[in-house]
């Protein structure tokens, strides 16, 4: 698997964290991946033949040639044939709010139907392995969209980014005094302008925080990492990690140690290991 992120634009940087782009071939047979639940919202622009749907069961549908998925609560399943090309936007909740119209009871937007000759015009070009111009394309969409939709952060937004950058332990009651306003005015002002509340989105932030060091360090420790993250305990953490992604933490280390694609990171230096922190965020393991 081929895959590379890049930092968009200083304009769009307030709604949007990274671009990225994965080349991967599936050789005989099919591979099934797991998307565990995260903090981000995410467009993709996709060339290629996979399936998707819920991991409780129901059918799999077709992935669109370009869509915008929302915030979930549980894992998700894909199942894949051959060559498959992604380009993908990991924008913050209130960037995709901003720019698409997203709420977090939209669990995914077919962007092909409302655009299709852009969604066309990517894969297309995803197809010639243009990359470079498909990036261009995607980011002038959006610095259009920009232009047209955008607007200054209110306290709602305010408060979400000190959500991220507190991961998740930031309490609403407190961010509301910072910024003058009562508890349930600061809740309505998030949601109108965020898309989901805070409750949520903390749940988020946190557990896609311990995915991350799990996936590090699969051998952590469990209640270090509890204290860390604002848990009451070790069990309180292991209970929430299990009911986003139905596998226990230990279960899920168990899982990573046996992936080749993981990088030795006692070889890395302290940056380096922040830096896969971020680039792994996310994203979906393989079932072979």
């Amino acid at each position: 698997m081929h895959y590379l992120e890049f930092r968009p634009d200083v304009r769009l940087s307030h709604l949007v964290r990274d671009y990225w782009q994965v080349d991967e071939y599936h050789g005989i047979g099919q591979e099934e991946h797991r998307f565990m639940p995260e903090r981000l919202v995410r467009l993709t622009f996709y060339a290629g033949t996979t399936w998707r749907g819920s991991l409780t069961g129901g059918d799999l549908t077709p992935m669109p040639a370009a869509s915008l998925e929302g915030l979930t609560l549980t894992p998700l399943r894909a199942v894949s044939i051959g060559s498959t090309k992604a380009l993908g936007v990991e924008l913050y909740p209130w960037g995709a709010r901003q720019l698409f119209g997203w709420d977090f009871s939209v669990s995914t937007l077919d962007l092909s139907l409302t655009h299709p000759l852009l969604a066309r015009a990517v894969s297309a070009l995803l197809r010639l392995d243009a990359w470079d111009e498909a990036r261009q394309l995607l980011e002038d969409w959006l610095l259009g969209l920009l232009a047209e939709r955008g607007r200054e952060p209110g306290a709602g937004i305010r408060a979400a980014e000190t959500l991220y950058n507190s991961l998740g332990q930031a309490r609403i009651g407190r961010l509301a005094e910072k910024l003058n306003l009562s508890q349930r005015q600061l809740e309505r002002q998030f949601a109108a302008e965020v898309g989901v509340n805070a409750k949520t989105l903390s749940r988020l932030i946190r557990f896609e925080e311990i995915h991350n060091r799990l996936w590090l360090d699969p051998n952590v420790s469990l209640a270090q990492l509890a204290y860390e993250l604002g848990f009451a305990d070790q069990a309180h953490l292991t209970r929430e990690f299990k009911a986003l992604s139905f596998m226990t933490p230990r279960s899920f280390g168990q899982f990573v140690q046996l992936d080749p694609s993981r990088l030795p990171t006692h070889l890395l230096t302290q940056d380096q290991i922040a830096e896969l922190g971020v680039s792994r965020s996310g994203r979906a393991f393989a079932l072979k």
